[in-house]
Order: C-alpha cells, then structure tokens, then sequence
C-alpha cells in the first residue's frame, strides 16, 4: 500500500504543478486578447488530471489491473441506467429550485434556456453541446480523479473523510487558476465576494461525496463518476445559459446544501456502507 500511497502524491503533485504552473502561463501573454488567453488556460490545464492519472496507470498496473481500470472507465453496462436516470432527476430538482430561490428571493430573472433553443432550431448543435459538455470536465479530468486518485483515499480513509473531504479539497483547489481568468465562475464568485470565492470549495466537497456514492453505487464506474460530473455541469451552466448573477449565487448555494443532505444520508445508510466496505476490500486486494 505504500507504493500505491506514494503513486497517489505524485499523482497529486504533477496535476497541480501542471494546472497551475502551465496553465497560468497565458496571464502572461500581453499580445492576445481575454478569451484566447482563457481558451489556451484550459487546453493546457484541463486535461493534466486525465493525462497524468492515465500515464501512471500505464506505467505501474499490472497487465489486470490496466485490463479492469479500462473497462471501469469505458462499460456502459456497468454504468447502468438507473444511477444516470437518478443524477439526471437531482439535478433538474437543483436547477428548479436554483430558479425558484433566485426568483423569488434573490431578485433574479429565469435563465433563458438559449441551448434548448438552438437545438430546437438546428438538432444537430445537439451533438456539439455533447461534445462540449464531455470535453470540458469529465473526460478531462475524470481519468484521474476517479479513475486513479479516488480508489486510493477510499482504502485509507473511507467514504467521508477520503472519497468527500480530501477528494472534495484537491479538487477544489486545483481549479486555483480558474480565478485567474474573467468569465469563469470562480472568477465571477470571487469578485462578487472573496467568500463566494471560498465557498466553491465546500461545493466540490459535496459534489465529490455525490460523485463518489454513484461510483460505489455502480461498482466504481468511472464512467458513472464522469456522468455525474457531465451532468452537474451540463444543468448548472451550459443548459440554461445566459443567465444572471442571481442565478449564478444561488446555484452555488443550492448545490451545497442538496449535495450535502445526499452525503449526510448515504455516509448514514447502513446498504451503503456495506457496499462500500465490499468495495474496499477489493480496492485493497487489487492494489496489495
């Protein structure tokens, strides 16, 4: 287990030097304009967890265990359709009552829905936002984050501590440059105040605890994990664009709490802990 903790810093310490040396580097750009410079940031910094989580497992798994990891990442069946329909289902309960709070008591407007709008009008965009939505923070990032550094905090802390707070805190902090670069959220929450700011870090806390029941749930599916990120994604921002500053708060708020009230009952959910013991346990003997 040593061997594999010490895989798991590395793969820590090369994804954050990666995002936040690399990808910092196009602030420095004077020549090009605020949107090149964004759009560079996230070609160079978004795929560091995927690349690198991929690259050590191609050079430390054993012939198996490479053979299990893809599969993981790439069986539908596995991934199911319950766990997919269910995220899909709580996520549209968080963007309705995102809109009815912002609405009602933040003094919002309802977002203009523009990407229903465009597919209706050219169905093909459809594949374009998938596309998208898939590129921009699943497939970048959940080759590492669930597929290599998730199985590894799951067998030396648990559920709470490892697959929500520490999961939760390293992906947070990785998106650091994100504030860096006008028109990101982090960015936006942070001018509206620095808490905002701080906040988005308890929201990656949560998401991660979600995140990781779907995985546990799905006998530790990367593809299930990547769903749930896609989806969080798709109905927090892409789905309803454009929309306020209202709306944006709220997002971030109504995520936090629903997320959270999903974590408190699984961590309490004695099914669930024993799925998540069996899990372990296999994670343990995989990686003996």
């Amino acid at each position: 287990m040593k061997k594999n903790r010490d895989h798991l810093v590395l793969f820590i310490a090369i994804t954050l030097a990666w995002t936040w040396i690399g990808g910092l580097f196009p602030l420095f750009l004077n020549s090009v304009d605020d949107g090149t410079k964004d759009l560079l940031f996230k070609l160079i910094a978004g795929p560091a967890p995927s690349i690198t989580g991929i690259a050590i497992v191609l050079l430390t798994y054993t012939k198996l265990q490479k053979r299990d990891y893809f599969r993981r990442a790439f069986h539908f069946k596995q991934m199911g359709i319950k766990w997919p329909l269910l995220t899909t289902a709580f996520n549209v309960i968080i963007l309705g009552v995102t809109i009815f709070v912002s609405v009602n008591f933040m003094g919002g407007a309802v977002p203009e829905f523009e990407a229903i709008h465009t597919i209706f009008r050219q169905p093909y965009m459809l594949l374009w936002f998938l596309f998208f939505g898939i590129m921009s923070g699943p497939f970048n990032e959940e080759f590492g984050w669930r597929g290599f550094a998730l199985d590894r905090l799951l067998a030396r802390f648990g559920f709470f501590v490892g697959g929500t707070v520490i999961m939760g805190v390293i992906w947070g902090i990785w998106h650091l440059p994100w504030y860096f670069f006008p028109g990101n959220a982090q960015y936006i929450w942070w001018q509206m105040s620095p808490i905002h700011g701080m906040v988005y870090i308890l929201h990656t806390v949560m998401l991660s605890g979600v995140v990781t029941v779907v995985y546990i749930k799905t006998n530790r599916s990367i593809m299930a994990g990547a769903f749930v990120h896609f989806i969080s994604n798709i109905f927090a921002g892409m789905l309803v664009y454009p929309f306020d500053d209202a709306y944006m708060l709220t997002m971030l708020y109504v995520k936090i709490v629903l997320d959270g009230l999903v974590v408190l009952y699984f961590a309490r959910n004695r099914k669930f802990q024993d799925e998540l013991k069996h899990q372990i346990s296999l994670i343990k003997n995989d990686f003996q």
